[in-house]
């Protein structure tokens, strides 16, 4: 079975816990690509400061030399609002024949009734769901707290089928994009939560002290 590994986002902007889902991913499917889309216009939220174009050259920039690992920039090029639901119906277009493996947050999960045509979203691919310490699944309520239970499975590449659910092994990480922005913010060094800080800092895109 043909596999490719999915990971949006607004990598607002990209940090060592991106990478370490990034690869876990990866490695706990044993899929031969993963895609990073940067989001272009997203439709859950308010236009981000950084440019789209900006965050997909710097999420090209933190995965030189990953293996598997590559940036695609569909959303970026995208007229108008970037909608999953799009986004893995055009690569399921050009890759018929393959099972999309796609990652999404666990606080993305729990709101992805929010989402457009989620219902449908959930029969695209294997979802892969990545929680930072301490959420707690069990609390997940409503139609995704069904959904969740009745589509869960293990997370093996043996497991991979279309409209299943797995929880990754996620890397015991706290980084967030927020945090590592106020750090900028403020001019703080920033080279222990992102392999590209003196780019990031070099830019002045987040100072906003002097």
């Amino acid at each position: 079975m043909n596999t490719l590994g999915i990971y949006g986002g607004s990598f607002d902007p990209v940090h060592n816990g991106h990478l370490a889902f990034a690869r876990c991913l990866r490695d706990t499917f044993a899929l031969p690509e993963v895609r990073l889309i940067p989001t272009g216009l997203p439709p859950h939220r308010a236009e981000l400061r950084v440019s789209p174009q900006q965050r997909l050259d710097w999420v090209r920039l933190a995965i030189a030399g990953e293996p598997g690992l590559v940036a695609d920039d569909r959303e970026v090029q995208r007229d108008g609002y970037s909608y999953t639901f799009d986004t893995l119906t055009g690569l399921q277009a050009e890759q018929p024949d393959t099972l999309l493996v796609w990652l999404i947050g666990a606080d993305s999960l729990a709101n992805l009734p929010r989402w457009h045509r989620w219902r449908e979203l959930l029969e695209l691919g294997h979802l892969v769901v990545a929680a930072r310490p301490g959420f707690e699944f069990d609390r997940l309520s409503g139609e995704i707290g069904r959904e969740y239970a009745k589509r869960l499975v293990t997370a093996t590449p043996e497991s991979l089928a279309r409209g299943k659910i797995s929880r990754l092994p996620s890397p015991l990480t706290t980084i967030s994009s927020t945090e590592l922005r106020e750090r900028l913010a403020r001019g703080d060094d920033v080279s222990a939560l992102t392999p590209i800080a003196d780019e990031l800092a070099a830019s002045g895109l987040y100072r906003t002290t002097p």
